[in-house]
Parts: structure tokens; C-alpha cells; sequence
């Protein structure tokens, strides 16, 4: 008997008010286990208070008692100005926080967004004097005195969006759309550096023995996961995901572990393709090949029941993909694009648009599913480097034989 996808994840769905997977609810169910556990917010302004401690005898994770030495700079990949960035030996972050954690990187993931940010022009906005990078895993190596849900030796992710929790979008709960979100390492520091401060309402705490190249791909998880809040994900449904990059490959993972029927998925890339078969696409349309014909031999003329525009210039494809009724998921972000669509077309069929932007409500969800081992990707994962090497990882990243690249700033 099939298991749904919901149920397997600890994920329960809400069918009043708008169908999907994901939807936050009340009780139990949005508790994580004990292993796997997020704070609540911190009271705003808490974040610069001046009363925080520093701890030695951290755990490593095993059961062993050590003391962390917290050298006085570090290395990190800083975002100059347009086009240059450098690998410079700042400052070590100070703990000054009572909520806060000062955090020892171990792995952090180069986004699409951090391309975007490092290019001439760029695609993606960023201050200058930033560090970059927000998919990150790291351990704590020291705690802010009003925090008593962390210890050194924990292995936590983090969700580098802060919303203010003020204007009218964060008090309808929708926190990913805030009116002025913060993100880390675009808008302030981020985690391609070797120490890190994050706010203990932004972190979630990892069973031990989590792999690390598992618990790196947390966020950009988190954001299919986000996306695929939107649809009502049910055994026997039918899927387009329209770029294969590593999202795009993360979607078809999701989908078919969601139990879907067919899964098309489409790429310029034969590599990629042929990873995402290995995921679970069954039906793989090359630069040679039509997508929308493929949803429709493969539905009986119908088109499938959703489509997923990856790459950000795709939405026309995605709407021709889609059956009458179906939901089309705009998810990737090209500034640049501007397309057409048939606006009769939409109305006369009553596709519907889904915008996404980062999870919501979906970070604990994601944590959990990994760790628990629902879905492993660390497959994903085609090339590995030290933050030195941080040009090479870029040239990799930009060459397009690679799928996902990580740094680990303090060494494998």
C-alpha cells in the first residue's frame, strides 16, 4: 500500500482555505521531534544586546568533551563590489546576542543566487562587504546566556531569511513575503566563511550522526519544498519539471517520492537528464525534444496536472504543458526575462499562476525529511572543495558539467 508523501514527512495538509501539502497547522503535528528542534523567535532587538557567554567543553557530536579554540580572524568569500569578490581573512564574528549562536561551518553550498551576485552585470542584488552564502550546516561552539535549547556540539542548519515580524505580511504569517526581509549573505554576512553568528529563532538542531553532505542541501530543499506547498500532491498525479539544475532535480526527487504517475523532465544537459532519471523522472526530453508533447503523450492529450518553470524564462512551456484546471509553478528567478503568455488561453482553461519565493513554514518539515532519510541527495553533490579554492568551485559551477557545489571552510 502506497504511504503519502504527507504522511511519510510528519507533514499533515490543510484542504480548508487552499489544498497542499505543507500548510501549517495547529498542535502536535508542528512540533518537531526532540531531536530535530527549532526556538522560538527572539524578542526583537535581542539580537545586539550585550550580555552573551562564551562556552568551552563542547561536544563534537560523539559523546566526546573538547574545547573549542575560536581564533581571533577567519577566512570568507566577501562580495566587493559588481564583479569582484575575494577570499579575505576578516574578523571572527563576536557572540554578543543573549539568543544568539556562534556557529563553526562546516559546509556551505553555492546557490544560483550567489552566482547571479558575483556576476558583471549582476543577476542578484547583494551589499558590498558581504559575505556570501546561506546553505549552510555548521556546529555550535558557543551560546548567548538566554539560550537553553542549544549546546555546543549541536549540528544545526539555519534559515538565513529574517523577517522583521512587524509589517501586514508577517502578521498574516506570511513571513517569506515581509515587507523588509534580511536575508544572510546578501543583505548582511552569510556562512561562505569559516564562523558565523545566527539567531537561535532561525536554527534547527540535527539528530547526531546527520551526514553532513545531507544536511548542507537543507535549504535549497526547503525552497522546492516551499514551492510544492502550492499544489495538492496526491498518489497518481502527473508532474512537468522543466530545468534540471540542482532544484530542478530536487523537485522530480520530491515528486516521485510524493507517488506521481509521471514525472517529465526537461534539460539541455544529457548528464542531467540522466540524473534525473536515476531520481525518478520516467519520460526525458533533451534539447531535441518537445516537453509538451511529451505531457500529452504521456496523459492521453490531457497535459499533466502541474508544471514547474526551474529556470525563470519557461512560463509559456509550463502553461502548455498543463492540463485544463492545472497549476503551473513559476519558481525560478531571472530578473532579465520577459515573456508572453496567452492571456485567453490561461482564463478559457483556468490554469492557475503559483508564484514562490523561499519556504514557508517548511524548514522544520525539510530538516526532518532529510535527516530521517526519506530522500537522499547527496548525489547532488558533484564537486567538493576548500574555501581557498573558492575560484575553482565558481569555474566549475559556471562550466555546467557540475550539479551541485560545496565549500567546506574549515576543511573535510
Amino acid at each position: 500500500m502506497h504511504v503519502p508523501f504527507h504522511i511519510r514527512i510528519g507533514w499533515t495538509p490543510l484542504y480548508s482555505g487552499r489544498t497542499g501539502i505543507g500548510a501549517p497547522c495547529g498542535g502536535a503535528t508542528r512540533c518537531p521531534p526532540a531531536d530535530v528542534h527549532r526556538c522560538p523567535s527572539a524578542p526583537a532587538g535581542a539580537r545586539h544586546a550585550p550580555n552573551a557567554r562564551r562556552v568551552d567543553g563542547a561536544s563534537n557530536g560523539e559523546g566526546a568533551s573538547m574545547t573549542m579554540d575560536i581564533p581571533a580572524t577567519m577566512k570568507a568569500v566577501v562580495f566587493e563590489r559588481v564583479g569582484h569578490w575575494a577570499v579575505r581573512q576578516v574578523p571572527t564574528p563576536r557572540l554578543t546576542g543573549p539568543t544568539d549562536l556562534l556557529v563553526r561551518v562546516l559546509a556551505c553550498g553555492i546557490c544560483g543566487t550567489d552566482n547571479q551576485i558575483l556576476l558583471d552585470p549582476p543577476g542578484a542584488h547583494a551589499t558590498p562587504g558581504v559575505i556570501i552564502g546561506h546553505e549552510m550546516v555548521a556546529e555550535v561552539v558557543a551560546v548567548g546566556d538566554a539560550v537553553d535549547a542549544f549546546q555546543p556540539g549541536d549540528m544545526v542548519v539555519g534559515d538565513n531569511n529574517l523577517p522583521c515580524g512587524h509589517c501586514t505580511m508577517c502578521h498574516g504569517g506570511q513571513y517569506n513575503e515581509c515587507a523588509s526581509l534580511r536575508s544572510m549573505g546578501e543583505d548582511i554576512d552569510g556562512f561562505m566563511c569559516q564562523y558565523q553568528v545566527m539567531p537561535q529563532s532561525q536554527s534547527i538542531r540535527l539528530p547526531a550522526g546527520t551526514p553532513v553532505d545531507t544536511a548542507v542541501l537543507t535549504e535549497p530543499v526547503n525552497c522546492a519544498m516551499g514551492a510544492l506547498q502550492k499544489l495538492d500532491l496526491r498518489p497518481g498525479k502527473s508532474y512537468a519539471v522543466l530545468g534540471c539544475g540542482p532544484i530542478g532535480l530536487m523537485f522530480v526527487a520530491l515528486l516521485k517520492t510524493s507517488g506521481a504517475a509521471h514525472i517529465v523532465a526537461s534539460d539541455l544537459s544529457a548528464e542531467r537528464l540522466a540524473m534525473a532519471g536515476e531520481l525518478g523522472a520516467d519520460i526525458l526530453c533533451d534539447r531535441g525534444s518537445d516537453p509538451v508533447a511529451a505531457c500529452r503523450n504521456a496523459t492521453d492529450g490531457i497535459g499533466v496536472d502541474a508544471a514547474i518553470d526551474v529556470v525563470g524564462c519557461l512560463l509559456p512551456q509550463a502553461l502548455d504543458c498543463v492540463r485544463k484546471g492545472g497549476d503551473v509553478i513559476a519558481f525560478g528567478l531571472n530578473a532579465r526575462s520577459r515573456q508572453t503568455i496567452d492571456q485567453a488561453d490561461l482564463a478559457m482553461r483556468g490554469v492557475t499562476i503559483h508564484g514562490t519565493f523561499i519556504g514557508h513554514f517548511t524548514f522544520e518539515t525539510t530538516a526532518r525529511m532529510l535527516a530521517a532519510g526519506v530522500v537522499d541527495l547527496r548525489r547532488l553533490i558533484t564537486d567538493r572543495f576548500d574555501i581557498d579554492d573558492f575560484g575553482e568551485a565558481l569555474a566549475a559551477l559556471r562550466s555546467g558539467s557540475s550539479c551541485k557545489v560545496v565549500i567546506y571552510p574549515n576543511g573535510r
